[in-house]
């Protein structure tokens, strides 16, 4: 009776297999240090660094005076009082101040209606305004500190 043997091993396809795993995980990390990288400057933004347009603030400035100026006076969002509010804090906190607004008819500022109101309080600030609109989406006002004025 004989022996049944083992088939000899495929060298070769047990070789193509490795290089394909490894080939493929350092495309998973190539792409993981990309989007790290890219959140990472993302984060980096502060109010001096112009994400605003002035026509975003002029469209603010109208918004308010029609929306907000019935109940709140422009001083709590300019000065030492927005510093103390909001210096050091992404502008998400200024968004979430304005979740219940207005208080006459709660949440119903778009994206855009905030973006704009925000612009307009950061004009009033004396940040500089820049080339590319604010993005009224909770994600990219994550990504913005208010900094102190340089």
């Amino acid at each position: 009776m004989s022996i049944p043997r083992m088939p000899e091993p495929d060298y070769d396809a047990d070789m193509r297999v490795s290089l394909l795993f490894a080939m493929a995980a350092v495309a998973l990390l190539s792409a993981a240090s990309m989007q790290a990288s890219d959140a990472a400057g993302a984060q980096a933004a502060t109010t001096n660094d112009g994400v605003y347009t002035q026509a975003q603030a002029d469209t603010g400035r109208e918004l308010y005076d029609k929306v907000c100026a019935s109940c709140h006076q422009p001083s709590k969002f300019s000065g030492a009082e927005f510093t103390r509010a909001y210096g050091n804090k992404p502008l998400t906190e200024i968004d979430a101040a304005m979740a219940e607004m207005p208080m006459d008819s709660p949440g119903t500022l778009s994206r855009d209606d905030i973006a704009s109101l925000i612009a307009y309080f950061l004009s009033m600030n004396k940040y500089p305004a820049g080339t590319t609109p604010l993005a009224g989406q909770v994600e990219a006002l994550q990504r913005i500190t208010v900094a102190p004025r340089q």
